[in-house]
This record gives C-alpha cells, structure tokens and sequence, in this order.
C-alpha cells in the first residue's frame, strides 16, 4: 500500500536532503546567508499547491470525468504551544480556540475511522508517518537534483507544476543536509471527502527537523548557506489520495502552517 520509499530505500542518499521553502523562511538561516542571497534562494521556494485542472489522477476515473484538484479541504492546523491563548488571561480567544480544536479533534477521528474501515487496515497511521518522512526527504533530494520524473511522481500535478517553474528560475547548485529529527513525526489532522463518488483523503503531517542547505555558483564556489551548520525547521506536510482507487498512492499536496487564533 505504501510506495512512497520506493526510491529512497535503494538510496541511502536520500537520508541528506529536506524542505527549501522551510529553510527559507527560517530567522537563523536569513541572518546566516544574507537577505540578498535569500531573496534569490525565494525563487525556489513557496510549494503550496494551488488548484489546477488534471485528468490522469485517480487513473480509473479518466475514462469517467475529468477532475480539477481540490486544494487543501481544510488547512486549520491548531497554533503550536507557545501561540496558543491562555484562559485565565484570554478568555473570549480561549473559547475560539478551544472549539477550533474540538471540532478539528472530531474530524480526523470521523476521518480516520472512515478511511481504516475503507481500506481494512486500522494500523495505517502508524506505519505512514515513516513514510511521509521519507517521502519528505525524497521530494526534496529530488528538488536539489533537478530530478523532475521523481517530483512528478511523488507531488500531485498542481504541486509538480510549481516545483517545475521554481527548477527554471533557481540560480547555482544546491545541496540540502538533513541532520535528525527534533521531535518525532505527528499526524494533525486527516480530513475525508468525495468527488463523483470517490472517496478522497487528505493528512497533514507535522515534521520537525535539523537541516543545512548550500548554494554553489559555477565555480563550485559557496554563495548561500553552510552545510556545517544546521538549523531546526517545522513544516506542516498534506499528502492525499484517492483511497477507492487501488491504483493510487500517496501523494504531496502542499504545505500548510498553524492557523492564528485571531484569523
């Protein structure tokens, strides 16, 4: 069921490279390389999926309809702990908050349910956050090679198309480190809906880890960033399938972040 490793475990490689936009966006790393490096390193980096027309995933359906992407079903992802509201200094935000969470709660175990009673399989959480790790690190080792026939593979169409316009645009060679995770991998929310019948899924997976990134010109000339030093970064992963189509897998839909109390 899970095929996401298939290239990783004939690469053991591909434990060395992780997110470029997470990278990107992190303080350390700005004050690291520079604000006119990273104002180029930009270019590359921003994979949230946006909607785009396809016709080729699930592949049972095309001969049935032709469908558009659906974009994140639902991005709420509940405030880390440092941000979230306190009760006794907050009430009115607090009671947002806490219904927020409660109904986010009561999704993903309808979801969760709807999906293990679907497939049969009441353990498929637990072994895809391994997976959803790998798939993580294999996206962007493939990223950082240009490797486009594996970011097809693993990204639904919407996410592939901007990767591939961010591939044109990026200037010099990267090369990614991944140093470790910080915490272990967290499923937060799993979301279940349906088109013409099919039944979709949607995680978003939490991934905190240390990594290190560096930019080569031409020469092999370090311009961006330090392999030798590692910066934590915590990304929020969707990944979707179509789970009543057997033929189908997992796939990388976008990123999300937690979503302030106050929005």
């Amino acid at each position: 069921m899970f095929r996401l490793s298939s290239r990783l475990s004939n690469n053991t490689a591909g434990q060395a490279v992780r997110s470029v936009r997470a990278l990107s966006n992190q303080t350390g790393l700005t004050a690291m390389i520079g604000s006119a490096n990273m104002a180029r390193m930009r270019g590359i980096t921003g994979v949230l999926a946006q909607t785009a027309s396809y016709s080729s995933v699930p592949r049972q359906m095309t001969q049935q309809m032709t469908l558009k992407e659906v974009g994140i079903m639902d991005p709420y992802v509940i405030p880390e702990k440092e941000n979230r509201p306190s009760l006794f200094s907050d009430y009115k935000t607090w009671i947002k908050y806490a219904k927020l969470r409660m109904r986010n709660t009561g999704m993903t175990a309808a979801s969760t349910l709807g999906m293990c009673w679907k497939l049969k399989d009441f353990g498929i959480t637990g072994r895809f956050l391994g997976e959803s790790e790998e798939a993580y690190i294999g996206m962007n080792e493939a990223f950082a090679k240009g490797d486009r026939k594996y970011l097809e593979e693993i990204c639904t169409p919407s996410m592939y198309a901007k990767l591939k316009g961010q591939l044109k645009d990026r200037v010099g060679r990267y090369e990614w480190k991944y140093h470790g995770l910080v915490e272990k991998p967290q499923i937060v929310s799993i979301r279940q809906g349906q088109i013409g019948g099919h039944v979709l899924i949607q995680m978003i997976v939490r991934l905190h880890s240390n990594q290190s990134m560096g930019v080569f010109d031409k020469k092999n000339k370090l311009i961006a960033g330090d392999l030798k030093k590692s910066v934590p970064v915590l990304e929020y992963l969707v990944f979707q399938r179509y789970i009543t189509d057997p033929e189908d897998n997992w796939r990388i839909l976008g990123k999300t972040a937690p979503t302030p109390v106050n929005s």
